[in-house]
């Protein structure tokens, strides 16, 4: 695994595992990702209700590349091809409780079930708990994306709590899980 400092600024790889590289998103990434959570399989699992225009992307890059950024977010590309195939990130980084939530997505849908999402969230979890010494790293998932919960349940994230009817979702209400890790619970994975 390689690394840089805890904003990863100036890699082209900040992360690897030499199957997957994980890079700081750039601005050159924006419409590949829009494109790819506009898509109605990735956009009902995340808090995104409508489609995003390029305005959005711009206003979220900001958010994610200034210097008083709490989301930490990372382009998920193969180690050869450098194709990107998905996106991970730390959001709402507390740097004085040392916690943050994990995100992610395989955007890509020929990268879709071949195990990307748990080696890029092995690496990005390896690096937020040794490296930025995280002591809690949290996901939320709707109780319908059990592939997801799965994915987490298997890095050895615990549900912590159910929001009941959280979200409006497809036509119905749903129950939203709030699931977390410790730090002294990630070496037992």
């Amino acid at each position: 695994m390689t690394g840089d400092t805890a904003d990863g600024s100036g890699m082209t790889a900040f992360l690897s595992d030499r199957v997957l590289n994980l890079r700081p998103v750039r601005r050159d990434d924006l419409a590949q990702l829009a494109e790819w959570r506009n898509t109605p399989e990735i956009r009902h699992r995340t808090r995104e209700w409508k489609p995003l225009n390029d305005a959005d992307q711009e206003r979220w890059f900001q958010r994610i590349s200034g210097p008083d950024r709490r989301d930490l977010m990372f382009v998920v590309e193969g180690a050869d091809t450098r194709e990107p195939l998905g996106v991970v990130g730390l959001c709402y980084w507390d740097p004085v409780n040392a916690t943050a939530e994990v995100s992610f997505y395989i955007g890509e849908p020929s990268a879709r079930g071949k195990g990307f999402a748990k080696r890029a969230l092995t690496l990005l979890m390896d690096w937020g708990f040794e490296t930025m010494r995280l002591e809690r790293i949290w996901a939320e998932a709707y109780a319908f994306n059990e592939v997801s919960i799965a994915l987490l349940k298997a890095l050895g994230f615990t549900e912590e709590g159910r929001l009941r009817s959280h979200v409006y979702r497809q036509g119905k209400r749903c129950d939203s899980l709030m699931l977390g890790l410790l730090r002294e619970e990630w070496p037992a994975r």
